[in-house]
């Protein structure tokens, strides 16, 4: 365990310890009478002798270690090695308590909930949506120190994971309580809106598009390729043999869905990648990218007679996994998602004793206001 200082220039503020000596100073002069007959007795001038003393020694002493104090709280004191080993038992909403109680031993554990913050288990579980559950043992683990034990009570099936088993920095004790997991309820992304800009050629494609819109339920917009796009995070769609405007391309960049026609010029140094075959091996869609170009582009005129796909019940629905990718799968048993050791471990904070120092602060105030009343008091009397 060592002693740092966060702020050390806060120490000059002990040069204010001056001021309660000045107040406390008391200066008395001392002269000594001296009988004499006649002046031509009268010896040198004596010089006056002065007695330097302080007065109210405990009000005096009190001020002095409050200012001290507020020296040292400016400075931030900080201890570092200060490890709290008390295990910690993280419980997942959705689980019975009485259960968890009967089960796990929690001699002189601290139980806290597995949720945004970890509120003790003491405070009322409020209803919470969906969490990520894998984030939060990452914080946990992140927050505790590394030779706190922890166990972690969760549900038979889980939520809010992600591609892959949690890996932290210690030995984690995983208890599963046996709970009737609800029926997974499968929450499809809205489907996307088609923005549509079109030369007069592109607009013989425009009957397949809101065939589209309708199979999605969503509205399609459509205008001349002279209109801007309007501003939101939708699909867009160029069907005019015009170059693609540089703002759309800026958009694209920035991760927007851009779908452009097969007319549409290309940069030379754009790569095309096959994303969509028809059941003949036709191409479909191709990925388009380059230094300055990173789309989506039509392999063929969109006609049931370069393109024969427009033509299958499916094709709304293939369009939209391509432009739209299902999320990835959340839930899973909890006896298959135990984590695992062996990350590292990470760097805990020096602990700063702020609130005993704040403590000790408040009390010594009050007996300096104290000490000053009876002071005065001991005046008017």
């Amino acid at each position: 365990m060592s002693l740092v200082w966060l702020f050390p220039a806060g120490l000059a503020a002990l040069a204010a310890l001056l001021l309660p000596l000045l107040i406390h100073l008391a200066r008395r002069d001392e002269q000594r009478l001296i009988d004499f007959a006649a002046l031509r007795w009268l010896a040198a001038r004596p010089r006056p002798r002065r007695r330097i003393r302080f007065d109210e020694w405990p009000l005096l002493l009190v001020r002095l270690l409050l200012l001290a104090l507020l020296a040292v709280l400016l400075a931030r004191p900080a201890l570092e090695g200060v490890e709290d080993d008390t295990p910690r038992i993280a419980v997942a909403p959705g689980v019975d308590l009485a259960a968890v109680r009967a089960i796990v031993d929690a001699d002189k554990s601290r139980w806290l909930w597995l949720a945004p913050g970890f509120p003790a288990l003491d405070a009322p579980a409020a209803p919470l949506p969906p969490q990520p559950l894998a984030s939060l043992l990452r914080e946990l683990d992140a927050a505790l120190p590394p030779k706190a034990p922890l166990t972690v009570v969760v549900p038979t099936a889980l939520d809010g994971l992600d591609a892959q088993r949690p890996q932290l920095s210690r030995v984690v004790r995983w208890q599963v309580i046996e709970t009737a997991s609800p029926a997974a309820t499968a929450t499809l992304p809205a489907a996307p809106r088609l923005h549509i800009r079109h030369d007069e050629t592109g607009a013989a494609a425009l009957p397949w598009l809101r065939a589209v819109g309708q199979a999605w339920n969503t509205p399609v917009d459509i205008a001349d390729d002279n209109d801007a796009f309007a501003d939101d995070g939708d699909v867009r769609v160029w069907l005019s043999a015009k170059p693609v405007p540089d703002a759309l391309q800026a958009w694209a960049r920035e991760g927007g869905r851009l779908l452009v026609d097969a007319r549409a010029p290309l940069p030379d140094t754009a790569q095309r990648l096959p994303l969509w075959r028809d059941d003949g091996g036709a191409p479909v869609i191709e990925q388009v990218d380059g230094p300055h170009a990173h789309w989506l582009r039509w392999a063929a005129p969109l006609q049931p007679a370069t393109m024969p796909v427009l033509l299958d019940a499916g094709f709304p629905q293939r369009l939209r996994g391509l432009l739209q990718a299902p999320p990835a799968p959340t839930r899973a048993l909890a006896t298959a998602m135990r984590p695992d050791a062996g990350a590292a471990a990470w760097p805990q904070p020096a602990y700063e004793p702020v609130p005993w120092l704040a403590a000790a602060i408040a009390l010594l105030f009050l007996l300096e206001r104290w000490l000053a009343s009876a002071r005065r008091r001991r005046g008017q009397a």
